[in-house]
């Protein structure tokens, strides 16, 4: 999830969970926790440009990381409060709160990665000794239900202030609200992927391979890659408005030696990691020989791999030697999307969202 939506989880355990000894501090504390497994991404400063697809959601959003760092880091502050001499009972430095510090630590950091499994992007909760990337594909990293629940929480609790007891049920109340409506999420993806299935079959196509994602900020609108032979579908699909899918198909680049080799380079078995096998490549004459680009599937505008988010880039001779260096590539859709476009295509109507000449509706052949 986005960092604002981490922050705010962080404060509403905090507020849950510990508010009643430690007051206000716990969702100060609890808000930095929430943040602290993010600070992977300065690998990209220290390990290249990929260095954030290997090391983002890494160790620092594995199961064990809150456990271990948060009664540290809960000593710490405790002891910072004992050496600024705030030791009496019911003060930050009592003896007494050490535990409730640690708790409240170990939590913080814990849910983090907790909630970005409901994502497509990955996390690896086994890491180090496993790089297994979980993806529940349940809400988009930007999802303004969710975060919302968590402000309400925090909104009512600041009334609440002076009311322990009331605040910590509103916030557990959140958290239920919250975490549910990413199970819903959940189910709205399954429902997604089956229905296209099944839409797909009865047109007879008995080896289809469909995979949903979701979109940013709307939440009933999918993004969906189907695989049928040698045809890829990309395209939207919104069980609102009465269901309604639009896409766009191209066939499966043949197998090519330099798609191979740019395959195999570090770069790219990195990508393809990433990506959990969601890409598609694609050959481009260049003066000096031949580029291929392989893009990841699950993120992008409406339509064709070259308007996807994230890809990899390789050029070669006309020898096959490699003389472009692999990089990371961002490229995006061709015109913006404005937000009524995509509250329309939620409703029903998602080939608004589409070029009118590479219209390509589910079915037509």
């Amino acid at each position: 999830m986005d960092t604002a939506t981490q922050a705010l989880l962080g404060a509403v355990v905090g507020q849950a969970t510990f508010s009643h000894k430690l007051g206000g501090r716990a969702l100060v504390f609890g808000a930095l926790g929430g943040l602290l497994p993010d600070l992977d991404v300065l690998a990209v400063a220290t390990h290249g440009p990929f260095g954030e697809f290997v090391h983002h959601r890494g160790f620092t959003h594995s199961l064990w990381f809150g456990p271990v760092i948060g009664p540290p880091l809960g000593w710490l502050i405790w002891r910072y409060y004992r050496w600024r001499g705030q030791t009496k009972p019911g003060q930050p430095g009592d003896p007494k709160v050490l535990s409730a510090w640690m708790g409240l630590m170990i939590l913080a950091v814990l849910t983090h990665p907790l909630i970005d499994i409901f994502t497509a992007y990955g996390t690896q909760l086994l890491a180090p000794f496993s790089n297994h990337r979980t993806a529940l594909n349940a809400v988009g990293i930007i999802d303004f239900i969710y975060s919302g629940l968590l402000v309400l929480g925090l909104g009512v609790g600041f009334f609440l202030r002076k009311q322990p007891t009331p605040r910590r049920i509103v916030a557990w109340a959140a958290l239920i609200l919250s975490w549910s409506y990413m199970g819903y999420g959940y189910l709205l993806n399954e429902q997604a992927q089956d229905t296209l299935e099944a839409e797909f079959r009865v047109q007879g196509h008995s080896d289809v391979l469909v995979r949903t994602y979701p979109t940013l900020l709307f939440p009933y609108l999918r993004r969906a890659v189907v695989r049928t032979g040698d045809e890829i579908w990309v395209g939207l699909y919104t069980p609102l408005g009465g269901g309604a899918s639009h896409g766009e198909r191209f066939k499966v680049s043949p197998p090519h030696p330099l798609v191979d080799q740019l395959k195999s380079t570090p770069e790219g078995q990195i990508f393809e990691w990433f990506a959990l096998g969601q890409t598609h490549a694609r050959l481009i004459p260049t003066p000096y020989g031949t580029a291929v680009e392989i893009d990841d599937l699950r993120y992008g505008f409406p339509g064709r791999p070259e308007r996807g988010m994230w890809g990899i880039r390789g050029g070669y001779n006309r020898t096959g030697e490699l003389v472009e260096p692999v990089r990371r590539i961002r490229s995006g859709g061709p015109r913006a999307l404005s937000l009524d476009a995509l509250w329309r295509a939620m409703w029903g109507s998602p080939e608004i969202l589409f070029p009118n000449d590479e219209n390509d509706p589910l079915g037509e052949d």
